[in-house]
């Protein structure tokens, strides 16, 4: 029996490693891919539990809707711990929103995720009056703030 050559030997580990490393970047990029989508479910029950938490304070607490009715209806009959709550209240939108927005621009949330998110919260964004805009505005800079601003422009 004939012994193969250091030659041929060499010739074949360097096939084998090859498929090593071909098999390995497959493995790679699947394991990427499933933790992208991963952190993307994250991302998204994050946002949504945010948004949830301002239904839940208006679920369980009487006062607060009253506030809001108030604060879109006759928004200057607020008194002033009324409109403070009012803002607060509305902040936790903004910063959602913020959030879902820096998300998307830092390549978290996959971009349909972001357009539907983005529209919903435009929607919102529209059906709020000015003083929730004009009484968040300070807690906010950078792209976030441009974007808004440019809604607010075409809105009113």
């Amino acid at each position: 029996m004939k012994r193969p050559s250091l030659e041929r030997l060499a010739h074949l580990s360097q096939v084998v490693s090859s498929a090593a490393i071909i098999i390995s970047l497959i493995y790679a990029g699947y394991e990427y891919r499933r933790s992208n989508t991963l952190t993307n479910r994250d991302v998204m029950d994050v946002i949504f539990q945010r948004v949830s938490e301002t239904e839940q304070l208006l679920i369980e607490n009487s006062d607060m809707a009253l506030i809001i009715l108030k604060a879109h209806n006759s928004p200057e009959q607020l008194l002033p711990e009324e409109r403070l709550r009012y803002l607060a209240y509305d902040h936790i939108f903004y910063d959602s929103w913020e959030s879902a927005w820096n998300y998307y621009h830092q390549g978290i949330l996959e971009e349909a995720d972001w357009v539907s998110w983005n529209r919903w919260f435009q929607m919102e964004f529209r059906k709020r009056p000015l003083l929730s805009w004009a009484g968040n505005r300070q807690h906010y800079d950078g792209g976030f703030l441009e974007h808004v601003d440019g809604l607010r422009k075409t809105v009113r």
